[in-house]
């Protein structure tokens, strides 16, 4: 299946004239061919199937052929994290979350943080690129950078977990039993949450928990913790 990614496709749609970028995208380098399936996804679910009927650089339409719906997981876990001061990994990470299923990703601001500004788009066009690579249905929704305090007091998951370094009473989470079905993750950056932000979470009904007994970096924290949960929702589901 070749996947594509547009928010202008609806599931009644009965021709779609792709863009000039991805026009020449489909011509030149995957070099697809008149009455070829393709998929296209508007990130929310629809899968649309149509068959090529025009391919040029310049222009490239489909046909419709069918269209479903998925529905979403009611299994769903949100990640918010520390920017790292690299991009690259911050990246990196972006795109296994996104082959993972994650279903939003929130940049935090904190005390230690070393990276305090982010390129949202950029990092939209990762999320999209990951989307379409692990040929999925459901864009995880890219959030703006907020502060720390400000996720904590807005935050709506059914359960919130802070994985962090200190010395403090904390299960490993892999050991932490779920009580809901939207489970918040919060990561800090290297220098880890402060004392002040570890505290305002559990006054606000945060779980601590820990990864490990290893120390990982911000990127391998966020996606070993997505993955751990990942598997607990499914043995959850399952029993």
């Amino acid at each position: 299946m070749t996947l594509f990614y547009d928010t202008s496709i609806e599931i009644n749609t009965q021709e779609f004239i792709f863009s000039r970028e991805e026009s020449k995208h489909i011509a030149k380098v995957l070099r697809k061919s008149s009455d070829e399936i393709v998929t296209i996804t508007d990130g929310c679910g629809l899968e649309w199937n149509g068959k090529l009927s025009l391919v040029t650089p310049n222009k490239t339409i489909a046909q419709f052929e069918n269209s479903m719906q998925h529905k979403a997981s009611n299994n769903q876990i949100h990640l918010a994290i520390a920017p790292t001061k690299n991009n690259n990994r911050m990246e990196w990470m972006l795109e296994k979350l996104t082959e993972l299923g994650v279903a939003s990703i929130t940049p935090l601001k904190c005390d230690h943080s070393e990276r305090k500004v982010i390129k949202k788009e950029r990092f939209e066009k990762i999320i999209i690129a990951g989307l379409k690579q692990a040929q999925h249905f459901f864009l995880p929704k890219m959030n703006e950078m907020i502060s720390f305090k400000e996720y904590v007091k807005a935050n709506k998951a059914e359960q919130t977990l802070i994985a962090h370094c200190e010395d403090q009473p904390k299960k490993r989470l892999i050991e932490v039993s779920l009580t809901g079905n939207h489970i918040s993750l919060m990561i800090g950056p290297e220098g880890d949450f402060s004392p002040h932000e570890i505290e305002y979470a559990l006054d606000h009904k945060s779980t601590p928990v820990s990864l490990g007994e290893q120390r990982f970096r911000t990127e391998t924290a966020g996606l070993l913790g997505c993955h751990t949960l990942f598997i607990k929702q499914q043995q959850k589901t399952i029993l």
